[in-house]
């Protein structure tokens, strides 16, 4: 009778998380209503309150559902056989399946960005934080870590590039290509620091392949400019 009721139990939160999703998808914004989101789902008014609480528990499952994701898509990056690519492809299978479904994850992290939450927020940052260190722990493997910089403050700097890259790319300052050349570019320029000869070769390559597809003269002014014009396009 337990495993049914948790079994149950928890149909109801991925039907909850999928009516969210759903919403997110036809709305543009993380912005609908509890009641709407339950009719979506078709579970009474209060059971998605019961499951996860409140709107912000739901957005942050949701949060944590995508790094489900990037965590599942990012394991490829462990069969790079050198360190510095490991890292580099960690980043970009993070950024690929954001830009991937953009309409569905800049919504979503414009709230994370957006909103304050004491709670979730430090807990899911921190899982961007683990990302990081599980991606470079071969830097320090080989070698190429000293006790000047750690894992862990490798990738906090990691982890706050990122997140940069991220914000210019929800506020549309950066489209979807720019974005994925943008982590890749970033990530490179910050290794370039630890590695040797051979790494720095490599990582350099990454980056001017990367700088193909960035603006040449970036401003944000010119950032703003670009992106209120693709929505215009868009919307016209």
């Amino acid at each position: 009778m337990a495993l049914l009721r948790d079994r149950q139990r928890e149909s109801r939160r991925q039907r909850t998380l999928d009516a969210a999703e759903s919403l997110i998808r036809d709305t543009g914004t993380t912005d609908f209503s509890m009641l709407a989101l339950a009719e979506r789902a078709e579970l009474s008014p209060a059971t998605p309150y019961n499951l996860f609480g409140s709107k912000a528990g739901i957005m942050y499952a949701l949060l944590n559902r995508s790094m489900d994701t990037v965590d599942r898509d990012s394991q490829r990056a462990s069969f790079h056989a050198d360190p510095f690519d490991r890292v580099v492809q960690a980043g970009r299978a993070a950024a690929e399946v954001f830009a991937a479904d953009s309409a569905f994850y800049r919504p979503l992290h414009r709230l994370l960005l957006g909103a304050s939450d004491a709670e979730r927020r430090p807990a899911f940052m921190d899982r961007g934080l683990e990302f990081w260190k599980v991606a470079a722990q071969g830097l320090e493997e080989a070698g190429h870590l000293n006790g000047e910089v750690d894992v862990a403050e490798l990738s906090r700097q990691l982890e706050i590039n990122f997140v940069g890259a991220l914000n210019l790319w929800v506020q549309e300052e950066l489209d979807d290509d720019e974005f994925r050349a943008q982590i890749t570019y970033g990530t490179a320029l910050l290794l370039l620091g630890i590695a040797d000869d051979k790494g720095r070769g490599k990582l350099t390559l990454r980056m001017r392949t990367a700088r193909k597809k960035l603006p040449r003269r970036f401003s944000f002014k010119a950032a703003v400019e670009r992106a209120r014009s693709r929505q215009c396009n868009d919307a016209a």
